[in-house]
């Protein structure tokens, strides 16, 4: 007879003092729901953590901490005053098992990778849910080991396991994994009680606080923590506890789903035109009617302004009576999601043109280049709009074509309706940080940020941003010289310093496609706050393809430190090579790189995504050159976690704007590359459409 097992819910796991699902001090075998992303903050002195993680995929948990330690200081005092000691630690977990009718779910996981080795562990756990109890039980080694209850099992396979190497700061720590002569057992429960969002845990912890960093042993009056967890709402938990028989626990975490989260309504986007526009009669013109009417200037200047009133620009129009088909060619720089401005030009379309044109061709422009081509019935449109169709049966009648050289839009009956040159321009506030630094842990810069773009030909553009100083605390920062190779990033601190108000950029980009598959680039000016040069680019990408290889170099030159338009006497050419893959699965990204970095140095550099339904992109990187690790320094080589934030779905106004969250262990000068221009494959991926995507926004 089976075990009687309730379904363990995700939605009910709640997170530990680090973060990842489980108990207090202790992990679990759960995952969160796949996407879920979570900030929290975790107290239990002489410990104080930021916590950030992502549910990166169903079965494997990320998560990344800054930590305080109150009672130790960053330093000498007269390196880094009376700062506390700041760390900063990457963990993971990875399911290998689900629960069963017959069996517990198993989960293997590592602390504290590429820090100090603050919270260096692993660990092995499984986890069972017996009605409203769920039980955990595990193998720590390291710090959640150090109680030593046993033998290292795996010391009968090798006598290499009984040594616990030690590490570096930044260091992944390889010599050191499920290695210690001894380990601990450690395991415990959560129990959801009858009251609604509140659950009581119970562990024993593994680790006896007698071999902690820094020489900071805790005492221990009794080995059982116990705590009471409050889920407010689904989006949000609070926990306070006892832990080592004596030490207060407070914890509170904050919880969304990337897959899930879409932001608000666009309810300050214009209304489509079927909201505006009285339709012409539909009918249903059979091929031997006569041909529908043409075209004329004054249907078509109707047309301009409504595509503009929603943000679309009109490039070209082609009309043919006899084919019964019309060829839009459009620009748009508002919507995320392709198909939501696809969706938008075809309802103007079905609007606004005569009865008897039956096929309608969407094609999408960036530059003077098509990116795609979507044929679609008026037919289903017109359903759409009377609400009686759907995405899936636009999909299903769509047509893909691949797209034409410029000659085909330059051809067409109406066109040259952009003039150049088209100057744009914004401002508002930005926020300019430097975390975790032995100075203080938090230095930032409230600064005015004014950008303009001069668009002087389909190909051509000069863009600049300026910064204005409105208030920073860098007054505090040490400019310290600790480098054994050229500093090409670890002196940023005197850029912060003397560059308070900045030409952050000046730059031009030429850009142009000779055919359907090849872009290049010119790029020269200022770049970016730190250098400023010459640079080129070459991008091989088919059109709906997965993958892309492209070529960059370029030689620059480093800015002096007030960033106006002088420069240092630093120069070198840097370059790569890099292949771009949309894995067929789990919307995985995977870039890989290779060539001459900002050092001088050759090396790799490898990056990892994944894109979920919301459009945001969380992923890792790792770069490792000829740059010995005693010359690199502190972590051995340049890695870090990333995450992609679309502005989109915080507003309630459409937008492409994005900010980007970059969170590394250290910063140093080797595997360092250079801002050069408009990347080749970020126009690509701009004006890119995936025929295997949702199709849902099409209908809004």
């Amino acid at each position: 007879m089976a075990l009687v097992v309730g379904a363990a819910s995700a939605q009910d796991a709640s997170v530990n003092d680090f973060g990842a699902v489980g108990l207090m001090q202790t992990p679990s075998a759960r995952m969160s729901d796949d996407g879920t992303f979570k900030a929290g903050l975790s107290i239990v002195r002489p410990y104080n953590q930021l916590l950030l993680g992502v549910q990166l995929f169903p079965w494997l948990e990320t998560q990344f901490r800054y930590i305080e330690v109150d009672n130790r200081l960053y330093g000498p005092v007269d390196f880094s005053g009376d700062q506390t000691y700041k760390d900063r630690g990457i963990d993971f977990k990875i399911r290998l098992v689900d629960e069963g009718a017959y069996r517990p779910a198993l989960a293997l996981g590592m602390m504290d990778i590429g820090g100090t080795g603050l919270f260096s562990s692993e660990y092995l756990v499984a986890s069972r849910r017996y009605y409203d109890l769920d039980w955990s039980i595990g193998i720590g080694w390291g710090r959640l080991g150090a109680r030593g209850d046993i033998d290292n099992p795996l010391s009968l396979l090798s006598s290499r396991f009984d040594d616990r190497g030690t590490t570096e700061i930044g260091d992944v720590g390889t010599n050191r994994i499920f290695r210690g002569r001894q380990v601990s057992i450690f395991g415990g429960l959560q129990w959801q009680t009858p009251l609604p969002g509140i659950s009581l845990k119970l562990e024993y912890d593994g680790n006896d606080y007698r071999s902690e960093a820094m020489d900071n042993d805790q005492p221990v009056h009794f080995p059982v923590n116990a705590a009471v967890n409050w889920r407010l709402w689904d989006s949000m938990d609070l926990a306070m506890g006892i832990e080592r028989g004596d030490t207060v626990m407070f914890r509170w975490s904050a919880f969304t789903n990337f897959n899930e989260q879409r932001g608000p309504a666009k309810v300050l986007d214009p209304p489509p035109s079927s909201s505006t526009l009285k339709r012409p009669p539909v009918e249903t013109v059979p091929s031997s009617a006569p041909m529908p009417a043409a075209v004329d200037q004054a249907l078509l200047t109707a047309l301009r302004s409504e595509l503009g009133r929603q943000r679309i620009t009109l490039i070209a129009l082609d009309a043919s009576q006899e084919r019964r088909a019309v060829t839009l060619w459009y620009a748009q720089n508002f919507a995320q999601d392709p198909h939501y401005a696809l969706g938008r030009a075809g309802q103007s379309l079905a609007m606004m043109m005569p009865p008897g044109y039956e096929a309608f061709t969407l094609v999408n422009v960036v530059g003077d280049s098509e990116t795609f081509r979507v044929t679609l019935p008026r037919q289903q449109i017109d359903k759409l709009i009377d609400f009686t169709g759907s995405a899936e049966e636009i999909r299903a009648t769509a047509l893909l074509d691949v797209p034409q050289p410029p000659s085909a839009m330059q051809q067409a009956a109406f066109g040259d309706y952009i003039r150049y040159p088209g100057f744009f321009w914004g401002m508002g506030p930005a926020l300019r940080q430097h975390v975790g630094g032995p100075d203080d842990f938090y230095f930032g810069q409230l600064w005015w940020r004014v950008n303009g773009t001069a668009v002087l030909s389909p190909r051509w553009s000069m863009s600049t941003t300026l910064g204005a100083n409105l208030y920073n605390n860098f007054d505090g920062l040490v400019v310290r010289d600790t480098s054994t190779l050229p500093e090409v990033r670890s002196n940023v601190v005197q850029y912060l310093k003397e560059g308070e108000n900045n030409l952050v950029k000046l730059e031009t980009n030429y850009i142009w496609s000779p055919s359907t598959n090849l872009s290049t680039r010119l790029s020269a000016g200022i770049f970016e706050e730190m250098y400023g040069g010459v640079a080129g680019e070459v991008l091989y990408a088919k059109p709906y393809s997965r993958w892309a290889v492209g070529v960059d170099g370029a030689w620059v030159r480093k800015r002096d430190f007030d960033q106006r338009f002088s420069f240092q006497d630093y120069e070198t050419f840097t370059g790569h090579v890099t292949a771009y893959v949309d894995l067929p699965f789990g919307n995985l990204h995977v870039n890989v790189s290779a060539g001459r970095y900002l050092a001088k140095d050759l090396g790799a550099t490898l990056e990892v995504s994944r894109r979920f339904e919301s459009g945001v992109v969380a992923g890792a990187f790792a770069t490792k050159t000829d740059v010995s690790a005693a010359d690199f320094g502190e972590g051995k080589f340049d890695k870090g976690l990333f995450l992609y934030l679309p502005l989109d779905m915080f507003f309630a106004r459409s937008t492409r704007r994005s900010t980007n969250l970059v969170f590394r262990p250290l910063t140093r000068d080797g595997g360092q590359k250079v801002r050069n221009g408009v990347p080749l494959y970020g126009v690509y991926e701009a004006g890119r459409f995936d025929p295997d995507a949702d199709w849902a926004q099409i209908t809004h």
